[in-house]
């Protein structure tokens, strides 16, 4: 299972045409029954820092999707000292503009799709339908 969903990664980087696609996963510690969220799969990545971001649910781009259950899109990302704080991996992907969806499974989140670009990239609605069906396409492998 674990490298089909790395192949779909890799698919829907390679048809939506971005630089950076990324699959939140979350577990639950057994002791401290604190949920914690990671990137578990990426594609177009330039490091390996992905590895070490852990999100709690409310923080960070996967962590905030997560909470809401609702997309989040944000651009023009590198200008704000702020967002790459609350946002690690765009930070350590040195992402521009990107977008996050969620991953649902008869209406409870179960991962976090996000697809980035490393310019500023004007995102349109086509774009963004087009990113929530590939989300959407991940819940079987969930």
């Amino acid at each position: 299972m674990t490298d089909q969903v790395q192949q779909k990664i890799a698919q829907i980087k390679e048809e939506l045409q971005v630089d950076f696609v990324a699959l939140a996963l979350s577990s639950v510690n057994a002791v401290t029954k604190v949920r914690v969220i990671r990137w578990s799969y990426v594609a177009g990545n330039t490091n390996q820092n992905y590895k070490r971001i852990r999100l709690q649910v409310g923080k960070g781009i996967g962590g905030i999707v997560w909470r809401t259950g609702r997309a989040y899109q944000a651009t023009d990302l590198q200008k704000q000292p702020e967002k790459l704080v609350e946002l690690p991996i765009t930070r350590t992907e040195k992402l521009e503009t990107i977008a996050a969806f969620p991953v649902l499974k008869v209406g409870e989140v179960k991962g976090v799709l996000l697809v980035g670009y490393r310019e500023k990239i004007t995102v349109t609605k086509d774009f963004l339908t087009t990113a929530q069906d590939k989300a959407n396409e991940l819940m079987v492998y969930l």
